[in-house]
């Protein structure tokens, strides 16, 4: 038996061989399982606030575009596959597990992990809310409602209010303003490089060689034109989602500024072969040499992230263009 001498208490303690050591390693599990206790507890509230903030599902490519934006993309979203064909980039929306078709989602997946949320934009999918519903608590974000009816509400501001809802979803409102400011400044810059566009400007996609698809008040393109103060040259008649198919007629009656938009989907150099061997070729303005021709790589029925895009692109082609030859 030897004496242990502790200098804290002056305190003369005796123990037998060994004793001391079971003490220690006592402890020491003691210490270890505190630890361990700690970090699991830590892990857990992690996860919860994850789930509460991260774990989220979406069918609409601007709200998955826009969480992305703002540093939260969406644990699952259907149709991935054909968000990254017409954003023309893979991995644009990264560690996102694709639900299959964006209108023939695989509720099977998604209810192996639920999420916390699934998130629609109605009209689309409001048919599956009650499925949706037994997976998951489901929220609706209808920001294309302003197409409709009399609604007062800008398109601008509707997705300036969807950009906050979802900052505040995922308990980081200060990112979604932090975009907004980013937005708003991209913006103002890009308008800054339009110098010499003070001409109407059509946004058309043909569609075949006499066929044409344009965009107004309602959609992504005539939101951008609106934004920068550009005259959109259609006025006529557009359907909810701010669109109308129109014949090659009455391109033949607009003078103005055309951006042919060529689709992901159309063949390689589809627009441009159009405008070369159809009657296309015979429009006032293209027999001018007023007019582009940009790459869609923007969702059309898309958020901000889409509308910076297409923003980026329509100055590129505005400022790059040849001078109209008004010699015919």
């Amino acid at each position: 038996m030897t004496p242990l001498y502790t200098q804290k208490t002056g305190i003369i303690v005796k123990y037998q061989n060994g004793s001391f050591c079971r003490f220690v390693f006592h402890k020491i599990i003691i210490l270890l399982t505190t630890l361990l206790i700690s970090l699991l507890i830590n892990n857990i509230s992690m996860a919860n606030d994850d789930r509460s903030a991260g774990l989220i599902a979406t069918f609409d490519f601007a709200i998955a575009e826009t969480l992305t934006a703002i540093g939260h993309p969406p644990r699952f979203l259907a149709g991935l596959e054909g968000y990254e064909t017409y954003s023309r980039k893979e991995g644009i929306i990264p560690n996102t597990t694709d639900l299959g078709h964006r209108h023939l989602p695989n509720l099977e997946l998604l209810a192996s992990l639920p999420p916390k949320y699934i998130l629609i934009s109605p009209p689309a999918h409001v048919s599956l809310i009650p499925q949706l519903r037994e997976i998951a608590e489901v929220k609706e974000y209808p920001f294309y409602s302003y197409s409709s009816g009399n609604n007062v509400q800008s398109h601008w501001e509707a997705l300036e209010d969807m950009t906050r809802q979802l900052g505040s979803l995922v308990n980081d409102y200060v990112a979604s303003e932090h975009y907004l400011e980013q937005v708003n400044n991209h913006f103002e810059n890009l308008q800054a490089e339009l110098n010499n566009t003070d001409s109407p400007v059509l946004l058309v996609r043909l569609i075949d060689e006499s066929h044409a698809r344009i965009y107004g008040k309602g959609s992504v393109e005539g939101m951008v034109l609106n934004r920068f103060a550009l005259q959109n040259a259609w006025q006529g008649n557009l359907d909810k989602w701010g669109r109308a198919t129109v014949s090659a007629t009455s391109l033949f009656e607009i003078n103005a500024t055309l951006i042919f938009l060529d689709s992901p989907y159309d063949p390689v150099g589809g627009q441009e072969k159009l405008i070369t061997d159809g009657q296309w070729r015979y429009l006032p303005n293209v027999r001018q040499g007023n007019y582009a021709i940009i790459s869609v790589n923007y969702w059309q029925w898309g958020g901000f992230p889409s509308a910076l895009r297409l923003a980026e692109s329509l100055v590129e082609a505005l400022e790059s263009r040849a001078p109209p030859n008004t010699a015919g």
